[in-house]
């Protein structure tokens, strides 16, 4: 989106990414969008302890571009992190922030 003086916005691109996106981060060193997502919203709406809801973070590279490259940074079926909601990275350490669970620290 665009923001303009009046504070209007205006599209200005739409990814399609095939997850839930909860968050979004700019990496202010490298421009890069970091999207903290949930690959299955029922189980994050209907928990169960036995199948719990993943966790995956996404970078967004050149978003702006004819082509933007999308990664997949983390990804875990939520044996080890559940409901990833916000991912930051900040000299080479990922930091993934969940709605109800706990955060992970990743270097990388």
């Amino acid at each position: 989106m665009k923001i303009h003086d009046n504070w209007d916005l205006t599209r200005l691109k739409v990814i399609q990414l095939d997850t839930l996106v909860d968050n979004l981060i700019i990496d202010p060193d490298t421009g890069d969008i970091l999207a903290g997502c949930h690959p299955n919203a029922m189980k994050l709406l209907i928990y169960n302890p036995k199948d719990p809801p993943g966790s995956e973070v996404l970078r967004i590279q050149d978003v702006l571009s004819e082509k933007p490259r999308i990664s997949t940074v983390y990804a875990n079926s939520g044996s080890v992190l559940q409901g990833s909601s916000v991912a930051v990275v900040h000299n080479r350490i990922l930091l993934i922030g969940t709605i109800f669970h706990k955060a992970l620290y990743c270097e990388l």
